[in-house]
């Protein structure tokens, strides 16, 4: 049956020539789709099965997908079950389809793990290990490297964290290459043979810096890589694996035992690989280890190739024939229309990417007929400032074009700044919310950014490092101490002449001082944390005091005293000590108080999450730990950050790399200049850095730079050899800056704006991007828009710098007020109590006074945020005070066992319904990755039953009447107005019910399901507190969808129990608004009392 024929069958768009080229492929050979951005490879794929299926080609359990996210394995899952159902409906396939049956999709990671998981003891391995999450591992790193007395560390000159995140790297090199150590280890003995070598160069008398550097990298190595084995050692002992040792040791079971192999390509007969171009070395070889010369079709695109840093491989599509096929040959097909991006856009891309050799033959992207019209606009101002003004004005014309999604009008669009570096972002971001634009920045970055987490921060890193000077600056220099440049300067001369002198502050010698000097080891180097601590045992009169302002040092002594007090507690668990600082610099009033920054509160309660996250995997998570997997998970969540959707009527802030596989209707890309898009690179030393391995050891080395080291014969011949090495890398990155401008043209669906100017920090100007002046070249943008030369040629920023007076002050425009304020309060606390107050003044205050004592007496009113959680509702109606008082100053508490349990579920649950858990063999037991930041109990004596009581839950809800049901939402976030306060309604799921039940026979249309994990209501009171949730939920959803909240049913499954509990009524509408009343309603007594 055709392609075609199918199509019309189902009632489904004709498809195109390519489509139908790529759906009715050899349905036993091997191909390759090069699937350009936009091109709906999804789509396609999904007809591809429907093809095969129809045709009895295959059956529905032998068809195998992977891809690389949970959110597209579940919509190519989506896509296919839906097709399939509509095949049975019409009855029109070759063999019988049995609807119950589904295609097994899921994600590279998790099918390696579930053969790992099943074949672990083929190889000596536990098949229960924990994966470990990215805090966990570094944790565990962290203290391998701790722990080493490996002398050569010290000559390392590189700090704990530093030597850290090189021994992670390389262990996941060493697994993603499949490479051994001890093949390093002799490279690099062969490497430091060359020590010796002569100069060999006319009037140089001195080694080649860059042989010397080299011979330096090289050496770090020996070292490095016995702590890399060290780490892995550390993680088989105590039953840990990560996601790169699951897809290595799976290869090794399917190299060392043919039988795996064989029921694998037994049980799928046909495989579809997504996004074929980000694999890694060991995925593909475990691929085509299990489905060489087998049905394979890899989809991908070679132009969006842009994750080479964390392993993936440019040149695997244009190796696959290589790696599946039969004599190398494998079919190759194209998907050459783009149903996102308008004409204009896709004119920009193909121009940008041109010059690329993909290895492979690839059509230009054109734009479909029906793609909507769009705009390609380019915009050049003289400052950055002027630059962000004229995004952020682009974005406010945009994004206020459509409503707000009321009753007939547009739904408001989405918008994106996408970033090459993060160095500036904060100008766009206050331009943005200059102009009323709402905007968030993605990832950890946009948290740490928040002035009041980047305060914290610098605390917290002050009290763990003596060297932390900057961040002391910050701190001291900050609203809280207010101090000054002179004492701030007075502070660091002090700790310049600390540095000279011993315990006693008696002088050192001069050997010792020189020795010092030449010293570029950081806890040798002046501290001013230091002189911080000496101010509080100085007397006043000490001469090295001489240059502090009074108000300054008595300010850096409160200071000190209270960082030094935090250090003596320091003891406390990681959780508690970091609530406790929060509470010593009062950040929680601080952010209460603060109406200019409206995302203090939510940004301390995401840092608090994070935190307890980090302090979950580990009983004893230290500071130092947490602060150094920050910095690292910092800079990785830069590049690509987790995905979120995108947020009608907003801008989202995120970088390019963390854009693949998302669109927006509009989007800007800033900074369209020489050397930041292109970005320049950070190094073009490739390999020879401080823990990389090298790049013979890559499974892609045919593919990478070569340093022809060997065979040199002196110094000179080594530095040219390091200089074509390093022409070598430039022209990479060059290529991967490339596919990086296509991948950030290529997202928007509407309007794309390229902006840019001559001036930013620098001293000389900056000329526009390359980019930029190739597309004016071919056309695509008016050469008029791009000025030929600067206004100025000095920086005109550095004239107009804005004058503030520094410390700044925190009140502004307030301070006369606030001054007064607190002078009539100082004046009245000195007067003694009731003096010339009068008598009526006197009787107005006992009133008032006696009213405070009912307040206190009876009923409490509760300080009620303007977003409410759902679930707290009944908390609220309960007890209001404990609520209030838990709000003001919360109590730190410890994760337990059971919330983690219920997370995991939900977890679970959510990918069951979004279909990602398709197939037995990825889904076994892929709810306990979540668990992977769990840390087991170091006492094997003690089991922890996390695993086994999840296992018997999901096994109840298997079991249930939920098990077999499909979903119509899954946890779904909805806001509910009530007054002036907004509930937050996440939504577990929803299910459509069918009319003929019972149920449907009483007008119910609906089903609204709250899992719980935890003990059903222990009386009826305690159900009636519950069920207002479920209220909400219900008044939620009805608004939401727009129908009677009546036609909705919501109940209760209690999983443990496997009991559903509907309670006997819900609220109404005006019975919820009659119980938020209550909530702020003053007591009668104190009502009484006020009249």
């Amino acid at each position: 049956m055709a392609a075609a024929d199918i199509a019309a069958r189902l009632g489904l768009h004709a498809p195109t020539a390519e489509q139908r080229a790529v759906i009715e492929a050899d349905p036993h050979g091997q191909s390759i789709v090069v699937a350009g951005a936009g091109s709906g490879k999804t789509e396609t794929m999904a007809n591809r099965v429907v093809w095969l299926l129809a045709n009895g080609h295959v059956a529905v359990p032998e068809v195998l997908g992977l891809t690389f996210t949970r959110k597209a394995a579940g919509e190519l899952a989506e896509r296919i079950r839906e097709r399939i159902a509509q095949l049975v409906s019409l009855g029109i396939a070759e063999v019988s389809l049995d609807p119950l049956e589904s295609a097994s999709v899921g994600t590279y990671n998790a099918f390696a793990s579930a053969i790992y998981r099943e074949h672990a003891m083929l190889i000596g391995r536990e098949p229960d290990a924990a994966v470990l999450g990215e805090a966990s591992a570094w944790q565990l790193a962290r203290s391998v490297v701790a722990a080493s007395a490996d002398p050569r560390l010290v000559e390392l000159d590189a700090s704990l964290d530093k030597v850290t995140g090189a021994v992670l790297s390389l262990s996941r090199a060493l697994a993603e290459n499949v490479a051994d150590s001890r093949d390093v280890r002799a490279m690099t003995r062969d490497f430091l043979a060359m020590e010796g070598l002569p100069i060999e160069a006319p009037r140089k008398r001195t080694d080649f810096a860059s042989f010397v550097d080299a011979l330096g990298i090289v050496d770090a190595l020996p070292p490095l890589l016995e702590l890399a084995d060290a780490y892995s050692a550390a993680k088989q002992q105590q039953g840990f694996v990560e996601f790169s040792d699951q897809v290595a040791l799976a290869l090794a079971i399917c190299e060392r035992h043919p039988e795996v192999v064989a029921g694998h390509r037994e049980r799928y007969r046909t495989v579809l690989l997504d996004e074929y171009q980000d694999t890694s070395v060991v995925q593909t070889r475990l691929l085509s280890a299990l489905f060489g010369e087998q049905s394979v079709m890899a989809v991908g695109d070679p132009d969006q190739s842009i994750y080479g840093w964390r392993g993936a491989s440019a040149a695997n599509l244009a190796r696959f024939g290589r790696d599946f096929a039969p004599g190398g040959d494998a079919a190759v097909y194209d998907l050459s229309t783009s149903w996102r991006n308008p004409k204009i856009v896709l004119e920009a891309a193909n121009t940008l990417i041109l010059p690329l050799d993909a290895g492979i033959p690839k059509a230009p992207l054109g734009a479909s007929p029906f793609v909507q019209p769009g705009r390609l606009e380019a915009a050049w101002a003289e400052t950055i400032e002027q630059e962000a003004d004229l995004v952020a004005t682009w974005f406010a014309d945009r994004l206020g074009r459509a409503g707000r999604g009321a009753p007939g009008e547009p739904a408001p669009r989405s918008g994106a700044l996408l970033c090459r570096t993060f160095a500036n972002v904060g100008i766009f971001t206050a331009a943005l919310r200059a102009r009323g634009v709402p905007v968030h920045v993605l990832g950890m970055a946009g948290l740490l950014d928040q002035p009041v987490i980047a305060d914290l921060v610098c605390v917290l890193r002050v009290l763990n490092d003596p060297t932390a000077g900057s961040e002391l600056v910050r701190v001291l220099g900050g609203a809280r101490w207010r101090i000054g440049p002179a004492d701030l300067a007075a502070l660091h001369s002090l700790a310049k002449w600390l540095a000279d002198r011993d315990l006693s502050t008696r002088r050192l010698g001069d050997e010792v001082r020189a020795g010092l000097r030449a010293s570029i080891a950081p806890d040798e180097s002046p501290s001013i944390v230091d002189a911080l601590d000496f101010l509080l045992v100085a007397p006043d009169s000490h001469s090295a005091l001489a240059a502090f302002g009074d108000v300054g040092l008595a300010r850096m002594r409160r200071a000190g005293a209270q960082l030094q007090s935090l250090r003596r507690r320091a003891g406390l668990g990681l959780v508690d000590f970091v609530s406790l600082v929060q509470q010593e610099l009062l950040l929680d009033i601080e952010v209460a108080a603060n109406s200019a920054q409206p995302l203090g509160a939510p940004s301390l309660e995401a840092f608090d999450e994070l935190l307890a996250g980090f302090a979950e995997v580990s009983e004893h998570a230290t500071l130092g730990a947490f602060l150094g997997w920050l910095t690292e998970a910092e800079q990785r969540d830069r590049l690509a950050p987790r995905q979120d959707d995108p947020e009608p009527g907003a801008v989202q802030v995120l970088s390019i790399h963390g854009s693949k596989g998302l669109e927006w209707d509009v989007v800007a890309i800033p900074r369209m200049v020489d050397d930041e898009v292109p970005s320049k690179p950070r190094s073009s030393k490739g390999w020879l850095s401080f823990g990389e391995l090298p790049n013979e050891f890559k499974g892609d080395a045919d593919e990478l730079p070569e340093l022809q080291w060997r065979g040199v014969q002196s110094q000179a011949d080594f530095d040219r050899a390091v200089g074509e090495f390093a022409e070598e890398n430039k022209e990479r990155h060059a290529e991967e800056e490339r596919r990086l401008a296509y991948v950030a043209l290529t997202r928007t669906r509407s309007d794309l704006l390229l902006a840019g100017s001559w001036w930013a920090s620098q001293k000389a100007p900056r000329k526009p991007s390359p980019f930029l002046r190739e597309l004016v070249t071919a056309g695509v943008i008016e050469a008029g828009l791009l000025p030929g030369a600067p206004e100025s040629d000095e920086n005109p920023r550095a004239g107009s710098t804005e004058r503030v007076s520094w410390p700044l002050d925190p009140l502004g425009i307030r301070r006369p007020a606030v001054t007064a304020a607190a002078e009539a309060v100082r004046a009245a606390a000195a007067r003694p109590s009731g003096e010339g107050i009068g008598p009526m003044l006197a009787d107005r205050i006992r009133l008032l006074l006696e009213e405070r004592r009912r307040r206190a007496e009876g009923p409490a009113t509760a300080e009620v945020p303007v977003r409410v959680p759902a679930s707290r509702f009944k908390d609220y109606v309960d007890d209001p005070a404990a609520v209030s008082a838990q709000l003001r100053r919360p109590m730190p508490q410890r994760p337990y066992r059971a919330t983690r349990i219920g997370t995991l579920f939900h977890q679970w649950v959510e990918q069951r319904s979004s279909g990602e858990l398709e197939a037995a063999a990825i889904d076994a037991l892929d709810g306990l990755e979540a668990y992977a930041e769990l840390e087991p109990p170091r006492d094997e004596s003690i089991a922890d039953p996390t695993p086994e009581r999840l296992r018997a839950l999901q096994a109840t809800f298997e079991a249930s009447e939920w098990g077999g049901r499909k979903p119509s939402a899954v946890e779904i976030e909805l806001h509910l107005p009530i007054g002036e306060n907004v509930f937050v309604c996440k939504l577990d799921a929803v299910f459509d019910i069918d009319p003929s039940s019972e149920l449907g026979r009483r007008g119910i249309r609906h089903q609204v399901v709250d899992w719980k994990t935890g003990k059903a209501p222990r009386d009826a009171h305690d159900l009636e507190l519950k069920q207002t949730q479920l209220a909400l939920y219900r008044l939620a959803y009805a608004n939401w969808a727009g129908i009677a909240p009546d036609t909705i049913d919501a109940v209760f499954y209690f999983v443990e129990d496997d009991r559903v509990i509907r309670p006997d009524a819900i609220y109404d509408e005006a019975a919820l608004r009659r119980a938020w009343a209550s909530v702020a309603a003053p007591a009668p007594e104190s009502a009484a009392a006020s009249r």
